[in-house]
């Protein structure tokens, strides 16, 4: 059946949750874990080799449970009959979670507890997202495809704003001369009862403001394939899991955004310590934090910009190479001039949020219009998230490679301008890439 034109409210409503998941997350990484980790690994200098390793081998521990999540809860997202619907049980579950990280993280007194409060946070997010995520091909029509996304995009950059904010605000008091351990605990863990309680409005605006269809036994896949139960279960696997790699579109989408979100994940996990280490920036949490916003500002008017005219253009991958080479730029000015760098941050912070904007206001359209089926949307979403997940895995091993390797020659400034450069290349091989993108349009089946 072919979903209705959605309403201003409807698009609301079903993209708030959005605003909420970025607000908790968007700073976790650029500010507020490697803040937390001068309480477990101290050092006379913020940014050494050791914190780095040390958040790479922490965000690789957490990260691990985030693989194999979302295939798993797209597939039984798509076949859960029951009133709730097939994807709001699972946004509850996942949102129970996160809610039960947060005593975890806030009073973690040693580094085994604060990993828990870290993993169950990701547990409870990588039930929620697959599910949450698959309400975009389950709601929106064909023609709102790239408005939906901009809607995404938006009140994504809004979530990153809003998250990035408030850990400035907390953590900005935390210098390279001084920093009270009790007020890095304290204020940290308002952080996370505060995203926290933006979690719980936000699973509540989307269980009560989002109608879902209930789906009934027979409908689910498995039922609808005829022949002996083994035979059944062999050809469904290999449509449900193998079929999707067959499709030209849906693989070269996956690639090209896996390398995406490598480049912005070196990017992201190491800004701090850049600006701590190679620039000396004194107040480092306030600049990282200051030129985050001021770039996602920049990027909400350009993601629903954007999305919008997506639609009425024939093709996304050019708006996404274009947008891509723009945050490449901006990481290599990282590389070419560190001594310089101060003077040109708000114009280089302003270039990554335009960038940043267009790429997430095309990159849910682009994706569900390269997925394989529509009825299957949580399984191939599921998978097609491991494009995200696999770089948050890759890049902390990678970064803290790179950065031990020349912190042994001692040039520690050094390791830091390589990780952005591997940042760059990433974007760049993206940017191309994605040009290859065979642009298909496909509409649910009546």
């Amino acid at each position: 059946m072919k979903a209705a034109r959605l309403t201003l409210r409807d698009e609301l409503s079903l993209n708030f949750l959005w605003f909420s998941l970025n607000a908790q997350s968007a700073a976790l990484l650029p500010i507020v874990i490697p803040t937390q980790i001068l309480l477990f690994v101290p050092s006379s200098q913020v940014g050494s080799a050791e914190q780095a390793v040390f958040l790479g081998w922490l965000t690789l521990a957490a990260s691990l449970i985030s693989l194999f999540m979302p295939p798993i809860i797209g597939v039984l997202s798509d076949s859960t009959p029951g009133g709730l619907g097939r994807r709001r049980p699972y946004i509850i579950l996942g949102g129970l979670f996160l809610v039960l990280s947060t005593p975890f993280l806030v009073n973690a007194p040693n580094i085994v507890i604060f990993l828990i409060g870290l993993s169950t946070l990701h547990l409870g997010r990588n039930i929620l997202t697959p599910a949450y995520q698959s309400l975009v091909p389950d709601r929106v029509p064909e023609e709102q495809r790239g408005e939906a996304s901009g809607y995404v995009g938006g009140m994504t950059i809004l979530g990153n704003v809003a998250g990035l904010a408030l850990a400035a605000i907390l953590l900005g008091s935390v210098s390279q001369q001084s920093y009270d351990t009790s007020i890095i605990r304290s204020h940290a863990g308002i952080f996370y009862i505060v995203t926290a309680f933006l979690i719980i409005i936000g699973v509540l605006v989307t269980v009560i403001g989002v109608r879902e269809v209930p789906l009934l036994i027979r409908e689910r896949a498995f039922y609808k394939i005829e022949g002996p139960r083994l035979a059944r279960y062999r050809r469904w696997f290999v449509e449900s899991w193998i079929k999707p790699w067959r499709s030209f579109n849906f693989t070269l989408v996956f690639i090209t955004r896996s390398l995406i979100m490598l480049g912005l994940a070196l990017f992201m996990t190491y800004i701090e310590y850049y600006f701590a280490r190679v620039q000396h920036v004194t107040n480092f949490v306030a600049v990282t934090a200051g030129v985050a916003v001021l770039a996602l500002c920049g990027g909400v008017i350009s993601g629903v910009v954007f999305g919008i005219l997506s639609d009425r253009f024939k093709r996304r991958a050019p708006i996404v190479c274009i947008s891509t080479l723009c945050m490449s730029a901006a990481s290599l000015a990282f590389v070419i001039f560190p001594s310089t760098l101060t003077a040109w941050l708000w114009p280089l912070g302003i270039l990554f949020g335009l960038g940043n904007g267009a790429y997430s206001s095309v990159d849910w359209a682009l994706s569900i219009d390269a997925l394989p089926s529509l009825e299957q949307a949580g399984k191939d979403l599921g998978l097609w998230n491991a494009s995200a997940t696999l770089p948050a895995i890759i890049a902390p091993l990678l970064g803290s490679l790179i950065i031990s390797i020349a912190d042994q020659s001692g040039h520690t400034e050094l390791g830091y301008r390589l990780v952005f450069t591997a940042a760059t290349l990433f974007l760049v091989i993206a940017a191309i890439g994605v040009l290859f993108v065979r642009e298909t349009r496909h509409v649910r089946k009546q």
